[in-house]
């Protein structure tokens, strides 16, 4: 997508010096009159709608409620909260994200640090992870359920003295051949035309007890469960809630006609492409990558701006500190 800032950055940096002062006053200038503009927003901490404006705080409109008495900036209890970038570089973080933008480029784009744009992101990635625990997807229909894996990551963290294993450099390859614990599954499912849904919970090969973690609760009760023969799969059917079929490693199914998990495997070369394009994930972070690998396969043009609306919406406790972004719901396997 066409990165407006960056643009803009570069245009300012070649202006004359006695011209930025009138740049300054023009941009101030159309942020109080977009302040203007703007119809009040309620009250984010008693929903009263009878607000009034109340100066201004880090150069955003500041409102009081008559009700509670109580000061707010309409970014108040939304993942954009305390930050001093407005709406445009927001976007452009949300957008990057979706893209799969390594966060160096977004970075240079936005005018900030890699600390910045990597706290932001994570920001995101958060919130994303956060509606998925509000709102859990449901697969229903023909779904494919299938692990892919990827090396154990301490990216930006570094190697322990006494670690089990010693430090690799990026493309490197595992030491034992197959699936072993040097490996973190990704385990995914997907409707054959609908959502996806992925979550690492364990090393190597997921057990029964595994796959029950991460699909137990995301199965509706008419969905038919397609799966590479995995015995660990064969769980879910045993409720009888849904039926589990097996599919053999050409694809076929003797007696019941054909079948595949090719859009499974898509879905995988997504994750690995991105895995790729990110240089690799620190494997504590995972699970916040996954909720954002679950939303951009298949994504629709519009995915960029509806997450940045569920992040601008302040109808829950969106925000995030950055002792959450370094804390908060850490893989730990």
């Amino acid at each position: 997508m066409e990165n407006k800032l960056s643009q803009l950055i570069k245009q300012v940096q070649r202006l004359p010096e006695d011209c930025l002062d009138d740049v300054i006053d023009y941009i101030n200038g159309k942020i109080e009159d977009s302040a203007e503009g703007k119809p009040a927003p309620p009250c984010p901490h008693c929903k009263d709608e009878g607000v009034t404006k109340f100066g201004f705080k880090h150069g955003k409109q500041r409102y009081r409620c008559k009700g509670c008495g109580k000061t707010f900036l309409a970014t108040t209890n939304t993942a954009m909260y305390n930050s001093r970038f407005g709406e445009a570089v927001w976007r452009q973080v949300v957008r990057d994200t979706v893209d799969g933008i390594p966060i160096d480029e977004t970075a240079e784009a936005i005018g900030a640090s890699h600390t910045t744009a990597f706290l932001m992101r994570h920001k995101v990635l958060l919130s994303l992870e956060a509606e998925e625990c509000r709102k859990p997807t449901v697969l229903d229909g023909v779904c494919e359920l299938d692990d892919t894996y990827v090396l154990e990551s301490l990216k930006g963290t570094g190697i322990p003295e006494d670690y089990w294993r010693k430090a690799r450099k990026h493309g490197a390859k595992a030491k034992k051949r197959g699936v072993s614990s040097e490996y973190i599954a990704i385990s995914t499912g997907l409707e054959r035309d609908g959502q996806a849904y992925s979550k690492s919970v364990t090393r190597a090969t997921p057990g029964k007890d595994d796959v029950i973690a991460v699909f137990g609760n995301h199965i509706g009760q008419e969905a038919l469960i397609l799966c590479d023969g995995a015995k660990s799969y064969a769980a879910l059917g045993e409720t009888g809630e849904c039926p589990v079929m097996n599919v053999c490693a050409d694809g076929s199914k003797a007696g019941k006609g054909f079948y595949n998990i090719n859009t499974s495997n898509s879905f995988h070369g997504f994750i690995k492409d991105r895995y790729i394009g990110y240089k690799g994930v620190a494997t504590k972070y995972l699970n916040r990558y996954n909720a954002l690998f679950s939303k951009a396969f298949r994504c629709s043009d519009d995915l960029a701006d509806e997450i940045y609306n569920m992040l601008s919406s302040s109808d829950s406790q969106r925000f995030h500190s950055v002792v959450d972004v370094k804390a908060l719901n850490l893989l730990e396997i």
